[in-house]
């Protein structure tokens, strides 16, 4: 699923950044409910963001309204500011936006006291555009949360694992042919089309070979153009470096046909 954001007259779309290798996944755990409920305050500011161009303060405003219990209890709140969930209790800590800063916005959720998730606290923020962090505490240890986290099993086969770069990559190939009714021309600089992915969730981003990748979290993207106008071509690149998809290539060309190459016993 992908998402399309309006900030500060900027157009650009969000897709769900994938976690950093090695973070745990804890379904079953009560952490689940913090983390998925986070998640889904996120995705509720970045909707508000498309339609507003800022984030806000008001979860009640962005439409975050976290479920209560099945017996309907819900979370004690701290103050006013909070909005319950079963166990936990979240609230916008800060928020800055256009004109006299870049759109930002951090939140955080508290397990109530009494329940099997007091201790436990989560923190999000969006400190850019094209950067999320996610992280959990308990018992004074602090870890991040990956994307992938409290989901089905099915999240985690081969195609999902692919996702970020299939996505990203037929993003390009939008960028690219708006790019071509503008300029009449295709472009290899991918900061040039606009095209910013999301890093990892630990704030970290795929390493890149020189200047002319661009990197994610789990892929590197580039784009090779060919010819002068009219009659230019281009193909570009997606590569998994992490994961059990490293190795795997995808390119996509001016005709949006995507091809994936995948690595000898891949998710095997």
């Amino acid at each position: 699923m992908r998402w399309l954001s309006v900030v500060g007259g900027l157009c650009f779309s969000w897709a769900p950044p994938a976690m950093a290798d090695g973070t745990p996944v804890e379904c079953g755990s009560v952490d689940c409910e913090g983390v998925r409920e986070m998640k889904a305050l996120f995705v509720a500011q970045i909707n508000f963001a498309g339609v507003t161009s800022r984030f806000s303060m008001d979860l009640a405003a962005v439409g975050f309204a976290p479920p209560a219990c099945a017996d309907g209890s819900r979370a004690p709140v701290p103050g006013p500011e909070w909005v319950a969930g079963c166990r936990f209790a979240y609230r916008v800590t800060a928020v800055t936006g256009y004109p006299d800063a870049p759109a930002t916005f951090t939140a955080t959720a508290q397990g109530a006291a009494g329940t099997a998730a007091a201790g436990v606290k989560l923190l999000i923020s969006r400190p850019s555009w094209d950067k999320v962090v996610f992280t959990l505490e308990r018992g004074g240890v602090r870890r991040f949360v990956g994307w992938d986290e409290c989901l089905p099993a099915a999240s985690f086969t081969c195609d999902a694992q692919l996702r970020e770069g299939t996505q990203n990559i037929r993003e390009i190939f939008i960028m690219e042919r708006a790019f071509l009714q503008d300029k009449e021309r295709y472009s290899s600089n991918l900061e040039e089309l606009g095209f910013f992915p999301m890093g990892c969730t630990d704030g970290t981003r795929a390493a890149v070979p020189d200047s002319s990748w661009t990197g994610g979290c789990r892929f590197i993207y580039s784009v090779e153009v060919a010819g002068t106008a009219p009659a230019m071509t281009y193909i570009a690149t997606a590569r998994a470096i992490s994961g059990p998809i490293a190795g795997t290539t995808m390119k996509i060309n001016e005709t949006g046909v995507l091809t994936i190459t995948p690595v000898p016993g891949m998710c095997q």
